[in-house]
């Protein structure tokens, strides 16, 4: 029988400590993240040159704007039919493909520790990464959150990646596995199926993610190195150091805003000690910017109000509940205050004009 987690399980899980690094100004994948997108693209006549770049010619250390990298792959899934880019590219991905965070993640020495690395240093490949792991009644529950709001194409990726990459590294894979989508069931699964080799796909659930046994954290990983996963943890530290925080305050105050509101809307005292600051301070240099608090976290919460609706088959209540609101009505008036509309005839209005 399917178990769901608690509501305040997801509600107010928090992020692994990913070090003491400022939010970035906008999130970024790291090249080798989406490396593996560029080789598929190739297979694809119709997608136009724009999309097979050269990767030669890019320099090793350039970063790619995460949303940015969604919109692309928006564009290419319509352009080439193929709604499972994001399966085909996670299958693309070699031995390797995330660098240090892969080989730290290999070298620990039990599952538990694994994913503790992989969400301590996520940042470096992904930074709008916000990866948990909670536990509830003997389960434990990996959950991918994004701070910033994927397509389908990227949800999948992002799940798929992570399992092909730990099905090479961390043999056998619990039988009782569960993969969880936020997205709605395709109409066609084999894809799925075929990717993460289990028929245990919960589609409408409430996170992006993993289920298993709890018992299974403590297993040992084949190939655990106290040594090497040292070196590598240090090395790690250094990458993710060196993410330089965006220059504009105003900028680093909301994607904070953006990381929190699954969890709770951000509050102005919460956010300036966040920051280092009094909140009389924060509202000084805000206003110095050309804005509030209250202002910016009303534009986050517009921006992201509008991607789940025009983008996503969440229904009101969770898109409501995924923005911090308590319950779909304060958010029903607040989109209509945002667009003229409410959620339900602006998601129809759209996609009558797409």
């Amino acid at each position: 029988m399917l178990r769901w987690p608690s509501r305040a399980l997801i509600a107010g899980s928090q992020p692994c400590d990913t070090g003491a690094v400022s939010p970035s100004r906008e999130p970024t994948y790291a090249l080798q993240t989406v490396t593996p997108f560029w080789k598929v693209f190739r297979d694809y006549p119709q997608l136009p040159k724009e999309f097979q770049g050269n990767l030669d010619e890019m320099p090793a250390d350039v970063r790619i704007p995460v949303a940015g990298a969604q919109e692309i792959l928006r564009v290419a899934v319509e352009l080439t039919g193929e709604p499972d880019l994001g399966l085909i590219a996670a299958q693309a991905t070699e031995l390797g493909s995330f660098s240090v965070l892969e080989y730290a993640a290999a070298s620990a020495p039990t599952w538990r520790d694994s994913l503790q690395t992989v969400f301590r240093y996520s940042r470096i490949m992904n930074e709008a990464a916000d990866f948990r792991l909670q536990i509830e009644d003997g389960r434990a529950y990996v959950i991918l959150h994004s701070t910033v709001p994927l397509v389908r194409a990227g949800v999948d990726y992002q799940s798929a990646a992570m399992h092909v990459s730990a099905t090479r590294w961390l043999q056998p894979m619990p039988d009782e596995l569960e993969v969880w989508f936020r997205h709605d069931r395709p109409e066609n699964t084999a894809a799925y199926e075929a990717t993460f080799s289990t028929d245990h796909l919960v589609f409408n659930a409430p996170f992006d993610g993993f289920v298993f046994n709890e018992d299974r954290l403590d297993t040992k990983l084949p190939h655990a190195d106290p040594s090497l996963h040292y070196v590598l943890h240090q090395h790690a530290q250094q990458l993710l150091a060196r993410l330089a925080p965006g220059d504009a305050l105003v900028e680093q105050v909301r994607a904070y805003v953006l990381s929190t509101l699954s969890s709770r809307a951000a509050t102005a005292t919460e956010t300036a000690s966040k920051f280092h600051m009094a909140r009389r301070t924060l509202t000084r240099r805000l206003q110095q910017e050309g804005t509030t608090f209250s202002a910016l976290l009303d534009d986050v919460r517009r921006q992201a109000a509008i991607h789940y609706v025009e983008s996503t088959e969440h229904t009101v209540e969770d898109v409501a509940f995924l923005l911090g609101f308590s319950e779909p009505s304060p958010f029903v008036r607040a989109f209509k205050r945002w667009t003229g509309q409410t959620p339900i005839a602006y998601r129809k209005s759209a996609r009558q004009s797409r």
